[in-house]
């Protein structure tokens, strides 16, 4: 299991991610201060008496919040559910006057019932609360854990196209030997090389004319292609059935809209298969 911890570094006070991987090794993720928003006039340049934006670094574990969903007991204190209530207040269940101290109070609704039911009932339901989290933050001050996210708060962004900058940048190299980190025009730089090598790339597959419109489609469905030649495997029976060692999931699982397409998903992929193999032909 990875660990991440949260740090300051640096004279801009840059926020910084770092991870640990028994096996992986180490990197860092720099979060970088951001300018004020700025409006749709193209006019990039900023009023330099302006405060930056500094992220808020938050952290909590990547565990399901078994309190929440089914009435158990979560296996940490802090859970992967921790950045909604952190920073959408009104995802918080409602204080409870009933319970005791520490508590919230019952669920109205499931999230099952919320996602897939038509039925809104009146009067809470009898079912778990949520542990109020020690020290009445959602997230982990000791900023540490197997989740994390930068948190940037922009206000007053500027309507009809307004927009704002944030940078990221995830290398394993420390503060001080990747100069883009600390200079902008170097990250700036960078990011237009990445782009314009992209663009070559993509413009390498295009013969004859052909218009932008139709470029702009091959490169996408280039774009789809390249991404799923990540190897994902879904057991859509282990998926509707659940894991053995946790909690069952919701009976509703069984019956929702994705049911019966990826049921003929499977078994489009079976009759491919059988195909590929009946033709002598290698199937990837």
């Amino acid at each position: 299991m990875p660990s991440m911890s949260g740090s300051i570094r640096g004279q801009d006070n840059i926020r910084c991610v770092s991870v640990r991987h028994p096996t992986l090794g180490k990197t860092h993720l720099y979060c970088l201060p951001s300018p004020p928003p700025v409006g749709p006039t193209n006019d990039f340049e900023v009023d330099p008496e302006i405060d930056v934006v500094q992220p808020a670094l938050l952290f909590t574990e990547n565990n399901t919040n078994f309190s929440r969903l089914y009435g158990g007991t979560n296996e940490t204190l802090y859970v992967k559910d921790a950045f909604h209530d952190h920073v959408i207040t009104p995802h918080r269940p409602p204080a409870s006057e009933s319970q005791p101290e520490g508590f919230f109070s019952p669920r109205i609704r499931s999230r099952t019932a919320s996602s897939f039911g038509t039925e809104h009932p009146d009067v809470p339901e009898e079912g778990p609360v949520t542990p109020f989290p020690l020290g009445a933050t959602f997230v982990n001050p000791d900023l540490k854990g197997t989740k994390s996210a930068a948190y940037y708060a922009f206000r007053d962004v500027p309507g009809h196209g307004g927009c704002a900058v944030v940078r990221l940048k995830l290398t394993p190299a420390s503060l001080g030997k990747d100069i883009s980190v600390e200079d902008e025009g170097v990250f700036d730089d960078a990011v237009e090389e990445r782009r314009q090598e992209a663009d070559e790339f993509y413009n390498s597959f295009v013969f004859g004319p052909i218009s932008d419109d139709l470029k702009a489609i091959m490169r996408q469905a280039f774009g789809g292609m390249l991404w799923t030649k990540q190897y994902y495997r879904f057991i859509q029976k282990e998926w509707l059935e659940g894991d053995p060692a946790q909690p069952p999931p919701p009976p509703e699982r069984k019956y929702i809209r994705n049911r019966v397409r990826l049921f003929l998903s499977c078994v489009l992929l079976t009759l491919m298969v059988y195909e590929a193999n009946r033709n002598g032909n290698t199937c990837i």
